[in-house]
C-alpha cells in the first residue's frame, strides 16, 4: 500500500476538467442549493480494516468543501491511516443539460474516476470506481454521500496481486 499512497494527485486536473460545466441561468436552483448546502469544513472518524493485518484501525479525516462556480463545488480532503495520510480531492456539480449531479475524484493513491449522483429526497449517492485500474497494483473503489447534515465516505482498496482487502467507513460532521 506504501507504492499507492506515493503516488501525487496529477490525473487530477484530467479528470476535473472532464466535467462539464452547467450555465449559471440553466441550472436547477433546489439542485444547486442542495451542492452548496455542503460548504465549509468537515470533521471525520471512522475505522478502516486492513488487508495486510485484518486489523480495525481508526481513520481520522477532515474535508474542506467550496463554492467553486455557479453549479460546482469542490472538495479537498485528508486522512491519517495507521500513520500515513491519504489525500483526496474532488468536484461535484449539477449538470443541467444531463439533469444529473456528477463528481469526479482523485487521490494520491492514483484513483481517477467519474461518477453520477443518483437523488433520492435530499440525499444524493455517489459510485466511484477507478477508471485508471488497468496496469495498476490496486483496484480502488469509493462510494460518497451526501445525507442531510453529513457526508459519508466508504473505501474499497483492492491489492490486484495477493487480492487482499482494505475498507474503510467515514462519516463526516461539520
Amino acid at each position: 500500500m506504501r507504492s499507492v499512497l506515493r503516488s501525487t494527485l496529477a490525473g487530477c486536473a484530467i479528470a476535473l476538467a472532464s466535467l462539464p460545466l452547467a450555465g449559471p441561468a440553466l441550472a436547477a436552483p433546489e439542485d444547486i442549493e442542495l451542492l452548496k448546502s455542503y460548504v465549509g469544513e468537515w470533521r471525520g472518524r471512522g475505522s478502516a480494516v486492513l488487508a495486510s493485518t485484518g486489523k480495525e484501525e481508526t481513520v481520522v479525516c477532515r474535508m474542506s468543501v467550496e463554492d467553486t462556480g455557479a453549479a460546482r463545488i469542490t472538495f479537498d480532503g485528508r486522512c491519517t491511516l495507521a500513520g500515513r495520510t491519504i489525500a483526496v480531492a474532488g468536484t461535484m456539480i449539477w449538470n443541467e443539460q444531463a439533469s444529473q449531479y456528477e463528481a469526479a475524484m482523485s487521490s494520491v493513491a492514483g484513483f481517477q474516476s467519474l461518477a453520477i449522483g443518483r437523488r433520492s429526497g435530499d440525499d444524493v449517492n455517489f459510485e466511484l470506481i477507478n477508471r485508471n485500474a488497468e496496469g495498476k497494483e490496486y483496484q480502488i473503489e469509493a462510494a460518497m454521500a451526501l445525507q442531510g447534515a453529513r457526508i459519508g465516505m466508504d473505501l474499497q482498496i483492492t491489492d490486484l496481486s495477493t487480492g487482499g482487502i482494505t475498507t474503510a467507513q467515514v462519516p463526516f460532521s461539520q
